[in-house]
């Protein structure tokens, strides 16, 4: 609309080729080519004769009514007919007009001369016009193809001037605005659409593209509709933007959707939160009936409720999201968040943004929370200078991208590997489970644990 999203043209209502340009690139049968050979040749040398007769012609070799006969039958007929115009011309002018008459006498040197730099000159005479014929044929190709694109979308399609100025009148605009030519002339057209939307109608920084989403008033619904333009510019010589052409599509009830959907999944956000502290609060409350000393009841409710709080957070990040997948970086630093609060200088969290699906995503956050919670039990931050860094990579292969995260303490207690595996170890190693090629490795190294996830995430892994 403004410098991009006005109207002026609608989809097949732009003025097309004139009638004198389509009368020129008709196609034509070779009878057709033929009769306006002949005509043009008869017609020319009909005003030589008379001009001839009515002592109006000084020239030794009259030739000046060939030359837009030969162009006018190159337009016409084309490059082949073009150039036997240009020969039968010589032809007619030696056997008619040249002294003696019709008599094929041979001519005198500079009647050669005359006749051999006409016919030189001709030539690319005919063949310009012949070029200007396939540029006509060629623009009138590429509207056609134009006006056949824009038919089969249901878009609007418009042209405006580089300002966002309407200069005519189109039935498009008063189709769904209801508002009659001129009274959206010029930038009065603003007034269709509602207030709070007209700034985003401003590409004032778009020099390549610009999209924008707006309420503009629909006569038939009697109400404002959401609508959505996309606009590219055509410049000028200079390089400077002379018009915007500009689609635009309804777009109401995607919009309502899509309103109706962030309410829904605020919703689910909320009743998510309030039922992991509905169960958080169930878990503490029983336990504080039960045997008020029991360390074992004690340690399985405190990583019962870990685990809890981060599935929770893993959940909520891909519900704000409003997709299937989530950021790596965001769940690692929401299942964490509980532990970087008190050992925030021991943390080292770093790594390109990545999508992981749903699954992965929550299978990951359960591996952090569990390595996070041993580090704080027996690892590098039981130590006052133990650090745990967290990186994580992602590098192209042939079928998709392997993501490697790693998980490294130091300066903690040197690790005991455990006699048995352990229900940790087994959600850690779930991890990769569902992606390809996954593998994890855990060692007890002399300054502290390491662990490894590493997997393919193929294009399809965390789709939108």
């Amino acid at each position: 609309m403004t410098r991009g999203s006005g109207s002026i043209a609608a989809a097949g209502e732009a003025p097309g080729a004139s009638p004198f340009v389509l009368f020129l690139i008709k196609p034509r049968s070779h009878a057709m080519c033929m009769v306006w050979l002949v005509g043009a040749l008869a017609t020319a040398t009909l005003i030589t004769a008379l001009r001839l007769q009515l002592g109006l012609s000084t020239s030794g070799v009259p030739l000046v009514f060939y030359l837009p006969a030969i162009i006018v039958v190159s337009l016409i007929a084309g490059l082949e007919y073009g150039f036997a115009a240009l020969v039968l011309t010589v032809a007619i002018v030696w056997f008619a007009f040249i002294p003696p008459a019709f008599s094929f006498q041979f001519p005198t040197r500079s009647q050669i001369v005359t006749l051999a730099l006409w016919s030189v000159v001709s030539i690319p005479l005919v063949v310009l016009a012949y070029a200007l014929r396939n540029t006509l044929q060629l623009f009138q190709r590429s509207e056609q193809r134009y006006r056949q694109l824009v038919s089969v979308t249901s878009d609007v399609v418009w042209v405006t001037d580089g300002e966002g100025n309407v200069h005519r009148a189109h039935p498009a605009w008063t189709r769904v605005t209801g508002v009659a030519w001129p009274e959206y002339r010029n930038r009065s057209w603003l007034k269709s659409v509602h207030e709070e939307d007209r700034a985003a109608l401003n590409p004032a920084n778009a020099d390549t593209y610009h999209a924008a989403e707006f309420r503009l008033w629909d006569s038939a619904a009697d109400d404002w509709r959401w609508y959505r333009s996309r606009a590219v510019p055509l410049r000028g010589p200079d390089g400077e933007i002379e018009e915007w052409i500009t689609a635009m599509s309804d777009a109401h009830d995607a919009k309502l959707s899509a309103e109706r959907r962030e309410l829904m999944i605020g919703e689910g956000r909320h009743r998510l939160k309030n039922l992991v502290t509905i169960i958080d609060a169930l878990a503490k409350s029983s336990r504080q009936r039960a045997a008020p000393d029991n360390p074992e009841l004690d340690g399985f409710l405190k990583r019962f409720l870990g685990r809890l709080h981060a599935l929770g957070a893993a959940a909520d990040l891909v519900l704000a999201g409003n997709h299937l997948s989530v950021e790596i970086g965001a769940m690692i630093r929401a299942t964490l968040a509980p532990f970087t609060e008190e050992h925030a200088s021991q943390y080292r969290i770093e790594g390109p943004a990545i999508q992981l699906s749903e699954p992965t995503g929550g299978g990951l956050a359960l591996a952090m929370h569990e390595l996070a919670t041993n580090a704080v039990k027996y690892g590098a931050l039981t130590a006052p200078d133990g650090t745990v860094s967290v990186t994580w990579t992602c590098v192209p292969v042939t079928d998709g991208e392997r993501v490697t995260v790693e998980w490294k303490e130091r300066g903690g207690p040197k690790p005991i590997a455990p006699e048995k595996e352990g229900y940790g170890s087994r959600v850690i190693k779930s991890v990769p489970a569902r992606e390809k090629n996954g593998e994890v490795l855990i060692e007890y190294q002399p300054d502290g644990l390491y662990c490894r996830i590493a997997f393919v995430k193929t294009a399809t892994t965390a789709a939108t």
